[in-house]
């Protein structure tokens, strides 16, 4: 019975650390974000769905602005507390069905599925001032940051996660 109750003990803990090892899989350690390895899977399954289904798809990149200058005067400490308060507001400012990920360095993609153009135009200009408005607190210094953004629309700007991609980076 004990041996019973040892091993059944040992499947859930298999069972924790496989979820574990599955989430960390597809986040970003240092925001806590959906990584590119995620992006690249669920883009291609929201972009199915977005074909089969006829409707709008959004893609938004996003890339901090100076940020080398930020890692080089203040260090990479604050710098990794800019790249959390952007993946943090960017967040909040998502709807329910959109995901944020973290494409790489201090670049970051927001995927709108069932949204047009213009309404995600206008998230973007929104999400632009709500992070150039940001003071980021860091020792006795407030930090902030501002971003570049490029938005790709599918059908518009590619019927591809590659081409989507490259268009929202153009």
């Amino acid at each position: 019975r004990r041996a019973m109750d040892r091993l059944q003990t040992q499947l859930i803990e298999i069972g924790t650390l496989q979820s574990q090892l599955r989430e960390q899989a597809i986040r970003d350690a240092l925001t806590n974000l959906f990584n590119r390895r995620y992006l690249e899977e669920t883009l291609e399954r929201e972009l199915s769905r977005a074909i089969r289904e006829s409707y709008p798809l959004c893609v938004i990149m996003m890339d901090l602005d100076y940020f080398k200058d930020t890692n080089d005067t203040y260090g990479h400490e604050a710098g990794d507390v800019v790249l959390k308060t952007l993946a943090e507001t960017v967040t909040k400012q998502s709807r329910h069905g959109d995901f944020v990920c973290r494409f790489g360095g201090e670049e970051f993609v927001l995927v709108m599925p069932n949204i047009g153009i213009e309404k995600a135009r206008m998230r973007a200009e929104n999400l632009h001032r709500v992070i150039g408005s940001l003071n980021i607190p860091y020792g006795r210094f407030n930090l902030t940051t501002t971003i570049s953004m490029g938005i790709a629309w599918y059908p518009a700007h590619g019927e591809t996660k590659e081409q989507l991609l490259r268009a929202a980076d153009m």
